[in-house]
């Protein structure tokens, strides 16, 4: 398969390159410029793929990157995070719901082609955790977000039902919560990442939110977007992700015990995220299972050797630490 992946040199699209590749795929990069800093570090050989500078919210662009490539599946990540969101709530409508809009357009105009739009929802389109009693909570549930972020998102779910229903396009989307690893730098949940970081730097760090977290390995999510551009899924499929739930406060134990170094430099704000938790994952197991999960000790090692590589190279940017 040919696979468009929008935002691709973002925190996602680097490691569904990996991904891809190392399965053989053809992929095909968009991201508003050419922007390698993360891409080179998690899969350096991407230098080699086409790359398109594009506005996703601009006409055409989608549509001559498939009509270019021979792009057959797209995978859409471009987005801007909860704190771009809240301080511009007119840009991040634009990159967020127009941007994905232009996507399902250009799906539309190649109906032909396409076979499935896989696109990034999120947890933060769901209710804050007391609204719901029914645990673990379901896919089709009462939406009532309380961020910008999140409601564009569940402005995007709905919009790609609607293409289902009136184009017949499949699509899938996934609701990660917080997921963590190389590349993970902005974003209201970042900073299990960063204590990560904070662990190899040995500095000091305050995780600014506490409370009860799922947490979920960049690696396990990209195979979920990649498993489902490659399953002949009809509908529009809305999939919850579950990874490990922990409390920050065990996190943080977990991360001092496998970097004694940080034992008592890592704090945390007491304060939970207004997100729920405990969520479903069967539909996702049931349609592109056997899914993977990731041992939190196994992905926190495999992120700190990312750090540790530019930490013995003298690269180690550690500004977002203080």
């Amino acid at each position: 398969m040919t696979v468009l992946i929008t935002g691709a040199a973002g925190f996602f699209g680097s490691w569904i390159i990996r991904e891809l590749l190392d399965m053989g795929e053809r992929v095909v990069l968009l991201d508003i410029k050419k922007d390698y800093s993360r891409i080179d570090e998690v899969v350096p050989e991407a230098r080699s793929l086409p790359f398109i500078e594009g506005d996703i919210t601009a006409e055409g662009v989608v549509e001559n990157a498939i009509e270019k490539h021979g792009v057959d599946r797209i995978i859409h990540l471009a987005a801007l995070q909860i704190p771009a969101c809240r301080k511009d709530p007119i840009t991040g409508a634009m990159i967020n719901v127009i941007g994905t809009l232009r996507v399902f357009e250009a799906a539309k105009k190649h109906k032909d082609k396409i076979r499935i739009v896989v696109y990034a929802s999120s947890i933060a389109a769901l209710s804050p955790p007391e609204h719901y009693k029914v645990k673990p909570i379901p896919e089709d549930v009462p939406l009532r977000p309380v961020t910008h972020y999140g409601a564009f998102k569940v402005c995007n779910e709905l919009c790609a039902n609607v293409y289902w229903h009136e184009e017949g396009i499949p699509s899938a989307t996934f609701r990660p919560y917080v997921v963590y690893g190389f590349g993970r730098d902005v974003g209201a949940t970042a900073d299990i990442t960063r204590a990560v970081k904070a662990a190899v730097a040995d500095v000091p760090f305050r995780i600014k939110f506490g409370g009860v977290v799922d947490i979920q390995y960049i690696r396990d999510i990209a195979y979920l977007f990649i498993t489902a551009a490659m399953r002949e899924l009809k509908g529009a499929r809305v999939y919850n992700v579950r990874g490990a739930i922990m409390h920050v406060a065990d996190i943080i134990r977990l991360i001092e015990e496998l970097f004694p170094n940080i034992r008592g430099k890592l704090s945390y704000d007491p304060t939970p995220l207004a997100l729920a938790t405990d969520l479903d994952d069967s539909a996702a197991e049931r349609d592109l299972g056997p899914l993977r999960k990731t041992d939190p000790r196994d992905g926190f090692l495999e992120t700190a050797s990312f750090f540790e590589k530019l930490k013995r190279e003298g690269r180690l940017d550690v500004s977002d630490l203080k």
